[in-house]
């Protein structure tokens, strides 16, 4: 009896759970059981990630009815396996169109190993305009979990367009109308055509766009009442023709009821039982057509980004390039001198992330690879007072000093922070200990820099400029931006800049972006974005035609390409500018 007992009892572990009676008498059906990995404590695992954002249409913004991958690379560089690892993502803000798959299970990441994780994350019609932030956590069974990570998106309701009547015209001479008087009005006994024009004002494109035509007068005659126009595209005008012959009964001395409808596919920027102004014996008014465009501006100022503190994290970019191994290259500058400036630090306003980072390292490139005979560096607290004017003066200036007229190759690098003035139409390099109250005085002008620099007479003369000069700090992934001048309202920056390169082929400048526009930090580097590309382009990464030699031309299409793209995953767009020679030779291997 005791033995039947024991395996009936084995039995009922076996079948997690069944019924002692139906597995006794046979009845019970087997039940799947579910094997849990085996995890085993031992060395610990080092997880590292690198993280990716990408949506259908790739604007950087989930749209309705669109899709997106939230991309996680987790490498294990530790000497032990990761286990039981978890994924979760965690949303701020609840919005049931916003869908996203929150949960992925890893069971073992080997050392050296990469896997890679997939969140799908799909809007439905009726999502909301909204910034989700995302939490991202990677835990491991035992223990040896990451710092949490953030993906901050923003989700954008469908945006409608919107039908409206624009104005008409009546015509009242010519084919098929039969008029009393011609003279652009509607009399009683008149057939006239009237032209009906329509636009679309909204923000996104009207489709198989219908009209109709109705009035509440039997005495009225309408022809061509109904009727397709298509697609409308935002901004879009369009017109159509109906006929109307009002008879001698009709007395009305108001305007006349005829009810006018749009409608589209979606059904969201319809116009329904609008009266349309005709009136007897009175001209209507002329048309009014709006501008409109598609309001690209706020939508690129919502680009997502990654925040993070641990060094464990990347985003947007997995493979970071080594560019302090700076290679020795063939070209050699006899008489050459350059200037490199690196404001970090600064006393009385915000830093400008690893400008001096930025200083040290293309100082090394323009040493070993664009072979300058002489690099002369200032950083943070050198970089004060009037050293600018102390530099650059054509006449007593310390680099007037150190060329060859003619003869000499001049280089300059410059980061840290750009100012511009208040109105907008001129930018100032700033030093260490400088006032934004005494702007004018303690800045350097750029026009009177560039224009210094060209009374040097030097052989050729090459400027970059690591910094921005719309008014705020360099921010990062990990680095919020601040306000460094309080320019006014809906000030929008239009410096005119002397130009020496319009007529000087040899006289070359690159800046890291456009005047109204961030230059940012990269993190990974803790260089400038635009530093950063700068010197992997110069590595031989630039040279699009593998001939061991990188023109401008080549190093400028290199450069803004990556710094465009990168960019627009950090915090926003950074478009680098270049002007000069393309053809100019800058390095060769």
């Amino acid at each position: 009896m005791m033995k039947k007992l024991i395996a009936i009892f084995l039995i009922l572990i076996l079948f997690n759970g069944a019924n002692a009676q139906e597995i006794v008498s046979g009845k019970s059906q087997a039940k799947k059981i579910s094997l849990q990995p085996s995890y085993e404590r031992g060395i610990p695992p080092n997880l590292f990630v690198d993280m990716n954002f990408v949506d259908n249409n790739a604007n950087g913004i989930l749209e309705n009815e669109e899709s997106a991958i939230l991309e996680l690379k987790i490498t294990n560089k530790g000497k032990g396996p990761a286990q039981g690892l978890l994924v979760t993502i965690k949303d701020n803000y609840y919005d049931p169109e916003f869908k996203i798959e929150d949960q992925k299970e890893i069971a073992f990441i080997e050392p050296g190993k990469t896997k890679n994780v997939l969140i799908p994350i799909n809007a439905g019609f009726n999502i909301k305009t909204a910034e989700h932030k995302l939490e991202i956590n990677v835990t491991e069974h035992f223990g040896y979990d990451m710092d949490p990570a953030y993906l901050i998106l923003n989700s954008l309701e469908y945006q409608k367009p919107k039908l409206v009547f624009s104005g008409l015209e009546i015509i009242d001479y010519g084919k098929g109308t039969g008029a009393i008087i011609e003279d652009g009005q509607l009399q009683p006994g008149e057939l006239v055509k009237v032209k009906v024009v329509v636009q679309n004002i909204g923000q996104n494109i009207s489709l198989n766009t219908q009209y109709k035509i109705v009035c509440a007068n039997e005495n009225i005659y309408l022809g061509n009442y109904e009727g397709t126009l298509g697609d409308l595209a935002i901004g879009e005008v369009k017109e159509f023709w109906i006929e109307l012959s009002p008879n001698k009964r009709v007395i009305e001395q108001e305007k006349l009821p005829i009810f006018f409808s749009l409608t589209e596919d979606i059904g969201m920027g319809n116009l329904k039982d609008f009266q349309l102004p005709i009136f007897l014996n009175k001209r209507p008014p002329d048309p009014i057509i709006k501008e409109v465009k598609a309001d690209i501006k706020s939508l690129t100022k919502k680009l997502p980004r990654f925040e993070y503190k641990s060094n464990k994290f990347t985003a947007n970019i997995s493979n970071v390039f080594k560019i302090w191994n700076v290679p020795v290259s063939k070209t050699k500058r006899k008489n050459s001198v350059a200037v490199v400036f690196g404001i970090e630090n600064y006393i009385n306003l915000p830093p400008a992330p690893y400008a001096k980072n930025d200083a040290k390292i293309v100082k090394e490139y323009f040493e070993k690879t664009l072979g300058v005979e002489q690099v002369v560096i200032y950083t943070n607290e050198e970089v004060e007072g009037f050293i600018f004017d102390n530099v650059f003066d054509p006449d007593i200036g310390e680099l007037q000093m150190a060329i060859i007229d003619t003869v000499s190759d001049v280089f300059v690098f410059y980061s840290g922070h750009g100012i511009p003035n208040k109105k907008g139409d001129r930018i100032y390099l700033f030093p260490s200990d400088g006032k934004i109250e005494k702007l004018e005085t303690q800045g350097y002008d750029m026009n009177k820099f560039y224009k210094n620099l060209e009374k040097l007479n030097a052989h050729s003369v090459t400027v970059f400029i690591d910094a921005c000069f719309s008014g705020v700090s360099r921010s990062t992934e990990k680095i919020n931006t601040e306000n460094l001048v309080a320019m006014k309202g809906g000030v929008k920056l239009a410096p005119k800049f002397y130009q020496p390169w319009a007529t000087d082929k040899n006289f070359s400048v690159f800046n890291s972006s456009g005047v109204n526009e961030t230059s940012l930090g990269f993190d990974p580097s803790q260089t400038g974005l635009f530093t950063y590309y700068l010197c992997a382009g110069l590595q031989g990464k630039a040279d699009a035609n593998h001939n061991n030699k990188i023109t401008f031309k080549e190093l400028k299409h290199y450069v803004i390409k990556n710094v465009k793209i990168v960019s627009k995953k950090i915090r926003g767009l950074q478009t680098p500018e270049f002007h000069g020679n393309d053809d100019m030779i800058l390095v060769e291997f």
